[in-house]
């Protein structure tokens, strides 16, 4: 039975490291992050609360800081003061371990803007870094700025600085490749705002890339690009969620329509893993349980469907098995791209749940099927105000971070080894 209090106490278990943040915290991953650019001291006052954090504990670190110009485009939202913020069903963050940093980039559907910027949160210092400053807002009509700043190039059209000039929403299609080393977006708009667009350049609808619209970012670099992949391609669809899995040598992709496609690292070629016919619906959150070897997907009450669902999908050898729904009731998380985060565990082994409009965490078990409304030790997350929730799991940290523009609260489930 839930407590009566939000935020009482619940004592998981301690468990020991596991290998993968062992791997994160070698010298030589240490060191390389310590070069990474830009450089950003940590804030001690952070890194005492999270020294200090114990299991199913919650804290409020202080005041977040921004760091770097996110140019005049963003300077008009307040993002030189507050960072990015979520944007519609842009809120999923993508975790870089060799940067030990989490990527945000994606646009809103068009209020108040439509921006091609990225973003990094480093937690050690509580800081949302620009990466790339916005130099389009895709939310109007066309008019002289186009003319000066868009271009059609080898059938993507983009920016003249390289940005992507028909910015989409993220929904789930953001992840990490650390053998690229890019963030890999499944950058899909529909193309009601295209035709003015490209007749600024000179060209037209039969002049675009027919293939995936995925675009990479080199965070080392800072650096957009578009990916023009081998065919057969994996089929197109909106809200859709990309992820890496180790195991596979590349990128997952899973949608309704489509099934799974892998985009392999080193071949840029597709190949279709779909097995039977269970696909989970369009605007599912998924995860990946490396403790476990298998896809995680959850979704809350859609259409005709009155309660939320879970599902499994084996990691097999170089392939996936069947999509299983294994979860089905009405006291579960509302699983939704655009009101909730999903992310794996190492330590907990389990899937952690964030519910942006109620502000509550959840935690799912794989091995017993079982969601649990967690009730932390700590204050509660605040209210973000204004801003838009984003958040992401950190595994080099052993904390999930939820930030709400300036401020950015932070809980450990489970304490590893040592903690």
């Amino acid at each position: 039975m839930r407590s009566t209090t939000p935020w009482g106490k619940l004592s998981p278990s301690r468990v020991p490291l596991v290998a993968v943040l062992a791997a994160l915290m070698l010298p030589s991953v240490a060191a390389a992050a310590a070069e990474i650019e830009p450089a950003v001291p940590a804030d001690p006052r952070v890194t005492a609360i999270l020294d200090k954090l114990g299991a199913n504990q919650s804290a409020i670190l202080p005041e977040m800081k921004v760091v770097g110009d996110p140019g005049p485009l963003a300077r008009e939202y307040r993002m030189a003061e507050r960072g990015p913020g979520g944007r519609d069903f842009t809120i999923k963050m993508a975790w870089m371990p060799d940067r030990r940093r989490a990527f945000f980039c994606g646009a809103n559907h068009g209020s108040p803007h439509r921006l091609n910027d990225a973003w990094e949160f480093d937690l050690p210092s509580n800081s949302w870094i620009v990466l790339y400053a916005a130099d389009y807002n895709d939310r109007g009509g066309v008019g002289d700025y186009d003319k000066e700043v868009l271009t059609l190039d080898d059938g993507w059209l983009r920016t003249k600085r390289g940005g992507p000039a028909h910015p989409a929403h993220t929904w789930w299609g953001l992840t990490y490749d650390p053998q690229r080393k890019q963030v890999m977006w499944w950058c899909q708009w529909p193309g009601y705002r295209l035709d003015p667009k490209l007749e600024v350049v000179g060209g037209g609808r039969d002049d675009l890339y027919k293939g995936p619209p995925l675009w990479t970012f080199d965070p080392f670099e800072k650096k957009w690009e578009p990916l023009p992949t081998k065919q057969p391609w994996a089929p197109m669809g909106l809200a859709g969620s990309l992820e890496y899995v180790p195991e596979l040598n590349g990128v997952l992709w899973t949608h309704r329509n489509a099934g799974a496609w892998l985009l392999e690292s080193d071949s840029e070629s597709w190949k279709e893993l779909t097995k039977g016919n269970v696909r989970t619906p369009i605007e599912t959150v998924v995860c990946y349980d490396s403790a476990r070897k298998r896809m995680l997907a959850h979704r809350g009450a859609h259409q005709n469907v009155q309660d939320a669902q879970t599902w499994h999908m084996p990691v097999e050898g170089a392939g996936v098995g069947e999509w299983t729904k294994v979860v089905e009731g009405p006291d579960l998380p509302n699983g939704h791209d655009a009101r909730s985060f999903f992310h794996f565990d190492p330590v907990g082994k389990v899937g952690l749940l964030y519910e942006v409009r109620d502000r509550r965490i959840w935690s799912y078990d794989p091995d017993q099927t079982k969601w649990t409304r967690l009730e932390p030790d700590g204050p509660p997350p605040p209210e973000s105000g204004n801003a838009r929730t984003v958040g992401y799991h950190d595994p080099a940290r052993n904390v999930s971070v939820v930030n709400m523009g300036t401020s950015t609260w932070v809980y450990r489930h489970r304490a590893a080894e040592g903690e």
